[in-house]
């Protein structure tokens, strides 16, 4: 045997021997204060399961739910710190007490992970999955109106803007309503792929499509005010949203005291 053809023997040897070796390392440790023991014919049983919700804990079932925790821990994690943003910005009380149950069900899946209990860590996971795509799903929802009411006043500012007389004999008011058509169509077309990665189950890809087309809608708003007062009561307006666009929680920025 090659030296080459050696080491990748010994690789695949040692990746079999970690997985196996996560895979039952939960037999080696029990969770009593979670309720969680272990039985005489090697499966477990958690007083927040009886046997007709249980999750499967044979071979196959210990195999796969190590692929899927580590998965979930990423994904979940990823999601959550999309969704605080969010209901940060929102001040919806209904929102915050949603995503602190998903906050605790996600740390309560991590502590089985870390207690090397894949079955529960993996079953908690999902169930966290589930939860967080519930909550995606109001806040879709209520972004889309927002898009749609903003997008409806900037398109009344493009066709104001394009009934002007002025337009027709003006270069820059033409460059201006060949600008704002431009972005009009940029942020009803954010809009629809909003819903196609809603139909395909991409939920965070729903919610940064609508940011875009909200993010294009105040621009419109912006550049179309009448007058400088116009456009400061604009940007007063979605000072909130144009920071959540961003992905950052607003905060009013505090003058220093004068010394």
């Amino acid at each position: 045997m090659t030296m080459k053809k050696y080491i990748k023997v010994m690789s695949l040897v040692i990746i079999s021997v970690f997985t196996a070796s996560l895979v039952f390392a939960q037999e080696k440790t029990t969770a009593k204060d979670d309720g969680i023991v272990k039985k005489a014919d090697g499966s477990y049983r958690s007083k927040d399961y009886d046997e007709s919700s249980r999750p499967e804990d044979d071979y196959l079932a210990k195999f796969h739910a190590v692929e899927i925790v580590e998965d979930l821990m990423k994904r979940n994690m990823d999601e959550l710190l999309l969704i605080q943003v969010v209901v940060s910005n929102a001040g919806k009380a209904e929102w915050s007490t949603k995503f602190q149950d998903l906050n605790k069900g996600y740390q309560d899946a991590i502590e089985q992970y870390y207690k090397r209990n894949m079955i529960y860590a993996c079953d908690k996971l999902e169930k966290n999955q589930s939860a967080i795509r519930d909550l995606f799903k109001l806040i879709i929802a209520d972004y889309t109106k927002q898009c749609d009411d903003l997008l409806n006043e900037a398109a009344g500012k493009v066709l104001q803007l394009h009934m002007d007389p002025a337009t027709r004999v003006n270069p820059d008011k033409q460059d201006q309503l060949a600008n704002n058509h431009i972005r009009l169509r940029v942020a009803y077309g954010q809009l629809d792929d909003s819903q196609k990665a809603s139909n395909e189950k991409y939920l965070p890809g729903a919610v940064y499509h609508l940011r875009v087309s909200r993010a294009y809608g105040i621009a419109i708003l912006e550049d179309l005010a009448k007058d400088e007062n116009e456009r400061k009561s604009v940007q007063d307006k979605y000072k909130v949203v144009k920071a959540d666009n961003l992905n950052r929680v607003y905060a009013e920025k505090k003058e220093e005291p004068k010394k």
